[in-house]
């Protein structure tokens, strides 16, 4: 559609030629991945799993929240139909006028050995850069462990200039600048 249009020639500073190569890549993806096609039945047993899911309530700059909770990711199972469903449906609850939509990342718990998935977190740079562009205002990561950074220092070039949209923060930090009281994800109260 014409907002899908702009939204690409937005993002690609309104070179025509860039915005065509990033929308047909989008466009050939949606066609072979389906993710507009995923129902919550289809990824009930990862959603069972509880490892993310999104928010009911957008944050203090009306931003949706899709919330990862890293302990209860196990590189094993394919979570890529799932966190495509969720962006989906992150965007989909964005209020008039909101564009973009929040990652928190619980990194409470968070096992190298059991949870770190560098094929998972590929995917997932490549689905919000190149599907989802500039749909994601900000990354959060929520409690880091010493163990997670050599994790983060493997994904971090990966993601170039947008690595400048994560942010380090603490549980305190997160209720305080993100979130009333009555809209803090049941995770960080």
């Amino acid at each position: 559609d014409e907002a899908t249009l702009k939204w690409y020639l937005r993002d690609r500073y309104f070179d025509v030629d860039e915005a065509e190569q990033k929308l047909r890549s989008m466009l050939k993806w949606r066609q072979s991945f389906q993710p507009q096609s995923t129902t919550a039945q289809m990824v009930a047993a990862e959603l069972a799993s509880g490892k993310a899911y999104v928010h009911n309530y957008t944050d203090k700059y009306g931003r949706p929240a899709i919330v990862i909770r890293t302990r209860r990711h196990f590189p094993l199972t394919d979570s890529k139909r799932l966190a495509a469903y969720l962006i989906d449906t992150a965007i989909s609850r964005l209020p008039p006028g909101g564009e973009q939509i929040v990652g928190i990342f619980d990194l409470r718990g968070f096992q190298f050995a059991q949870n770190a998935d560098f094929q998972f977190a590929a995917f997932m740079i490549e689905a919000f850069f190149e599907y989802y562009p500039r749909r994601v205002s900000q990354v959060l990561f929520v409690e880091a462990p010493w163990v997670f950074f050599p994790a983060w220092e493997v994904i971090k070039p990966l993601m170039r200039k947008y690595a400048a949209l994560v942010r380090f923060l603490s549980v305190s930090e997160l209720r305080s600048e993100f979130f009333t009281p009555e809209a803090l994800p049941e995770d960080f109260r």
